[in-house]
């Protein structure tokens, strides 16, 4: 049993080590296009003689994604699957959703190729079952890693929406329009909300109304200040009246619910640490009884009575974990 679990901590390790080669590639084909962004306006750096083996192979990786892209595109399913992606889809990015849907083929081919290898090293044959449950856990990989990065990118959008409220609404008080105030915002705010500005921008000059393209910003990102903004110019758009006054009630709300959050989070700073050592404490204690007594939990693994036992656990742990969040959330 211990020589198994060796095995499986080592295929854990394998696994890992894959995904963040994966985030590096996905990251370094950011940069790249980044690069060629800014390329027009920098003077062209010395080249090198060489490149590094993993850049060279992350390179190649892409080029073969992009030519496969070309072939796949004109397919009905692929597009239908693709569109779920669209809200991943950066600013300058556009129409790189099925990329996803080809990476996250490959990764789930990679993990099958690493389960094969990791039986062939026991000895043992691969049933197609641990075949289909790998390839399902590589396919499906990437969107953690999308929904963990657009839920920081939402939270770091929802920093600065009181700066891009202050930028427009000194904006209406000099005299622009809403399409020139949303173009200044764009230029002026960090990213990533200021791609999502750019995004409005270009909705804007397409020709789409002002509520259209708010309710997609307020869709797109999901937070109560985008749908507040939304409804707002909303009502304005239908009703009329002074947009300063109404931006400048909005700056206040704004300001006063920041305020707000930032008190609350002085304040339960210290709970929160209580609640992460609580939900730390049963892998600790798991860990430290591993370690003195390594065939302590093979009972659990070894019968469908030890199954239910560790299930049960498991979905224990899991209330537990919503419990205390329950508890500690706070609704501003």
């Amino acid at each position: 049993m211990s020589n198994n679990l060796g095995l499986t901590i080592i295929q854990i390790i394998i696994i890992i080590i894959l995904f963040i080669v994966i985030i590096y590639m996905l990251r370094q084909n950011i940069a790249l296009k980044n690069e060629r962004r800014i390329a027009r306006y920098s003077i062209e750096p010395i080249k090198a003689e060489s490149t590094s083996v993993l850049d060279s192979i992350s390179q190649k990786y892409f080029t073969f994604v992009r030519k496969i892209r070309h072939k796949i595109q004109k397919s009905t399913i692929i597009k239908k699957i693709s569109h779920r992606y669209q809200k991943y889809i950066l600013y300058g990015e556009e129409n790189k959703e099925i990329e996803y849907i080809i990476h996250k083929f490959f990764i789930g081919i990679a993990f099958v190729l690493l389960t094969v290898f990791s039986q062939v090293l026991q000895t043992r044959l691969v049933t197609p079952l641990e075949l289909l449950i790998n390839f399902l856990i590589g396919y499906y990989i990437l969107d953690l890693y999308l929904i963990y990065r657009q839920k920081l990118r939402i939270k770091q959008i929802e920093n600065e929406m009181l700066r891009a409220i202050i930028i427009m609404n000194n904006a209406f008080k000099s005299g622009k329009s809403t399409l020139q105030a949303v173009k200044i915002a764009s230029e002026e705010l960090p990213e990533p909300i200021s791609d999502e500005f750019k995004k409005m921008y270009r909705d804007m000059q397409y020709g789409l109304e002002i509520d259209t393209v708010f309710n997609r910003f307020a869709k797109r990102i999901d937070i109560e200040e985008a749908r507040y903004l939304s409804s707002s110019l909303t009502i304005l758009n239908r009703t009329g009246g002074n947009i300063v006054k109404v931006f400048s009630s909005i700056e206040k709300t704004l300001f006063d619910k920041k305020k707000l959050k930032e008190e609350l989070h002085n304040l339960t700073v210290s709970p929160n640490l209580v609640v992460k050592v609580l939900m730390a404490i049963p892998f600790i204690f798991v860990a430290i009884i591993y370690l003195l007594n390594p065939s302590y939990f093979d009972p659990l693994f070894n019968s469908p009575i030890g199954y239910m036992v560790l299930a049960l656990i498991i979905l224990m742990f899991i209330a537990y974990i919503w419990f205390l969040q329950k508890i500690m959330k706070v609704k501003v």
